[in-house]
């Protein structure tokens, strides 16, 4: 083989090696965004049901207050079989990665005003890593070979963990909805670190996903550069 592309197919490898999340297949609503009418199913990098104000100007707000982030317990939901203590660590942990983002490019605001967006999350679901379970399966390389078939057949694996969200944006003055999504990540079986012992790490890694992903989303349709962000390639 071609030195140049067994280099490349070294590298992507790597790369995907190093992937601590990926996206799972469905994500059920819970009920907390309301409405879901207006959500399609996403494309691409989108979330898996998203939705964007066609009229909207992201251009016009430079501050954003950020509800506190919920706890939502829909059908289905396994969030009232955490302890409070885990439960809160999850949407304090979540609620701190969102400040730390996006409060790189807003003023944060603890009130509604003009020219700011008013960001509601909620936590609907979520299942904590297995650690024993996890690091055996990813050692073992017949443990492997069993996780990679449950996650064909799954959409997930069986040790790692899950974290489901909902979210929209609004005019914090009209209520008017600018965006919204619902999405649901799930662990890799090797990240390439020794945290897979966290049994939250799995979660905490989505929730940093999310939060970055959400401040770029923005910078983009406010910089109006490059790529449409609603139609960028899956990575």
């Amino acid at each position: 083989m071609n030195a140049k592309w067994l280099g490349l197919l070294l590298l992507l490898a790597l790369g995907a090696s190093c992937a601590t999340t990926y996206q799972a297949r469905h994500a059920k609503p819970s009920g907390f965004l309301g409405d879901y009418s207006q959500l399609r199913e996403g494309e691409g990098q989108e979330p898996l049901l998203v939705y964007f104000n066609p009229a909207a100007d992201v251009r016009a707000y430079d501050r954003i207050l950020i509800d506190p982030v919920a706890g939502y317990v829909g059908e289905g939901s396994r969030l009232d079989r955490l302890s409070v203590r885990d439960r809160q660590a999850l949407l304090d942990y979540f609620h701190a990665a969102l400040r730390e983002q996006l409060g790189q490019d807003y003023e944060l605001v603890d009130q509604p005003g003009p020219r700011t967006l008013r960001l509601r999350v909620a936590v609907t679901d979520a299942r904590r890593t297995k650690p024993v379970a996890d690091t055996l399966s990813t050692v073992v390389p017949v443990g492997l070979a069993i996780s990679a078939l449950q996650r064909v057949a799954l959409g997930k694996t069986l040790a790692t963990g899950s974290v489901r969200v909902e979210a929209e944006a609004l005019d914090a003055q009209t209520g008017e909805r600018l965006a919204a999504m619902v999405d649901e990540r799930v662990g890799a079986k090797v990240t390439g670190r020794f945290d897979k012992w966290s049994k939250w790490q799995d979660a905490r890694d989505a929730f940093d996903y999310w939060s970055a992903r959400m401040r770029g989303t923005l910078r983009d349709f406010r910089e109006g550069a490059g790529e449409d962000p609603r139609r960028a390639p899956k990575k």
